[in-house]
């Protein structure tokens, strides 16, 4: 029982310095900055949300998750340029091509 720390007198001391209108002050403020904090960052976390990434893209990156994100922006480069077609096409028959890779062995 002698380890323990006394903070009786501390609490005393504190409350020496701070009256009842600071302290509930106080209180306030941190509740309106927390308030205000969480409602930013909802604001700004929306904007995020709302870009979807269509199923081809998060399948393609779910395949090719080991490349970094150069490698897999020039893999979808040189299946735009080999197929002539558009991004997500490009996507879609690399992952095409890897699975039948796949599945020969």
């Amino acid at each position: 029982m002698q380890d323990e720390f006394p903070i009786g007198p501390i609490l005393i001391l504190v409350g020496d310095f701070i009256d009842k209108e600071t302290g509930f002050g106080l209180l306030v403020g941190i509740f309106v900055g927390l308030l205000a904090y969480f409602a930013v960052s909802k604001l700004i976390g929306y904007g995020r949300s709302t870009k979807v990434t269509p199923a081809v893209e998060r399948q393609f990156r779910n395949v090719f998750a080991i490349m970094d994100e150069g490698r897999r922006q020039s893999l979808i480069r040189y299946y735009m340029e080999k197929f002539e077609c558009n991004r997500e096409d490009a996507m879609r028959r690399a992952v095409e091509e890897r699975q039948r890779d796949a599945n020969r062995w």
